[in-house]
């Protein structure tokens, strides 16, 4: 039988646009179908042809349906997508009446920041999905009420504190009189990192305070004024802390303040490296390592096992303030020390044995900046390097 095959044919997409409450929607993608075309014994026949899935029905709310106590600040969230390799759009219905009115169109991203609700207040919501062929999907509606006013009270002391808080929410609290002289609140980090904790739009002259689970203080910020508040500090996966909003002078019930509670940082997943059991590795030779010193007592601990004998070079940098390092050995005695004033940068050179365990720290001599980041190196020298033994580009580890 003769056969005799035809190019394959693909038209390009078209592009449309479509228009949703007196918006016009950007142009998107609408893929043709693709077909094989040969000749059977004199017959034209088409295989191959594709079709197109459905996105993803939006599930998975942020908050919850039905959830209640919701801070006025919020991001909601969903779970979505589409089966097919292509990209999916996501409209935000979104307001205090059922059906909810569009709000957003053309997201992207599977999230979005709402501000400014009103207190005591039910919300309705809903997405719809459409992939690049213009297929949509809905998700139910879903619903959250805002809090009462003040309904985090009664929260005057550490057994009544409020929580736990949620990362990146905005609180908005009062305090109301001299009987309300403290409001306490809890979170529990779900990973360690630096978090920041920012009291702002103050009436009055509150101050801010943090507590570890023990109830002791270990941060705090007392500006003159209504200046806003904040604390800095590196926090450990799964404890409980304690924030505390106390008044310096009158208090004003009229006016409210926010107070949020966010990580500041790629949550340094190194930590926590503050011990020699804990220390964080082993490091790789090759790689260069960005981290922070996030508190005056904060001590970073890695270690390293060297594949061969050589000269080792250890080299800290980019110090944003007097930071300094050490050597120790497996039996953690310490063995080489650098430690240059000021940010001036350290170095340790040092002759190992191969497969021997050596740690490294880095420690704040004079000041530290949980906002700005040092970097480590570890690897042989360049005599070493010359002859082979060590290759390939330095590269940088943000984790």
């Amino acid at each position: 039988m003769d056969r005799m095959f035809l190019p394959k044919i693909e038209k390009q997409p078209h592009s449309v646009q479509t228009n949703r409450g007196g918006e016009m929607r950007p142009s998107k993608k609408l893929p043709l179908l693709v077909a094989s075309i040969f000749l059977v014994g004199g017959l034209l026949l088409s295989l191959g042809c594709t079709s197109n899935n459905l996105p993803l029905i939006p599930s998975d709310p942020h908050p919850s349906d039905g959830a209640s106590g919701q801070p006025r600040s919020l991001t909601l969230r969903w779970s979505g997508g589409d089966p097919d390799p292509e990209l999916c759009y996501y409209d935000l219905y979104f307001g205090n009446t059922n059906p909810p009115p569009l709000k957003e169109v053309n997201l992207l991203e599977r999230h979005c920041e709402i501000v400014d609700l009103d207190t005591n207040t039910t919300y309705y919501w809903m997405i719809m999905a459409q992939d690049e062929q213009g297929d949509t999907a809905a998700g139910p509606i879903w619903s959250f009420s805002t809090a009462r006013g003040d309904s985090y009270e009664p929260n005057d002391c550490f057994n009544s504190a409020y929580g736990p808080l949620v990362f990146g929410a905005v609180y908005e609290s009062w305090i109301w009189d001299w009987e309300d002289y403290y409001d306490f609140y809890y979170f529990i980090p779900d990973t360690s990192g630096i978090v920041k904790i920012d009291l702002y739009n103050l009436p009055a002259d509150y101050n801010l305070f943090l507590f570890n689970e023990r109830q002791e203080g270990i941060g705090y910020s007392m500006r003159y004024g209504n200046i806003p508040e904040s604390i800095s500090y590196h926090v450990i996966e799964s404890d409980i802390y304690y924030v505390g909003v106390f008044q310096y002078g009158p208090a004003d019930s009229t006016d409210s303040y926010l107070l949020k509670v966010d990580y500041i940082q790629g949550r340094d997943s190194y930590e926590p490296n503050d011990s020699f059991d804990e220390a964080y590795g082993p490091l790789d030779l090759d790689m260069t390592y960005q981290s922070w010193i996030s508190t005056p007592y904060d001590v970073d601990i890695y270690y390293f096992v060297p594949p061969i004998e050589g000269r080792i070079v250890i080299d800290l940098y980019t110090l944003p303030a007097n930071y300094d390092l050490a050597l120790h050995d497996s039996s953690y005695n310490r063995i080489a020390l650098s430690e240059n004033e000021g940010t001036e940068s350290e170095q340790i050179e040092f002759d190992v044995s191969a497969s021997e365990t050596y740690y490294v720290a880095v420690y704040s001599y004079e000041g530290y900046d949980a906002f700005d980041s040092y970097y480590l190196a570890v690897h042989y020298s360049e005599a070493l390097q010359s002859w082979g033994l060590m290759f390939g580009e330095k590269k940088l580890r943000i984790d």
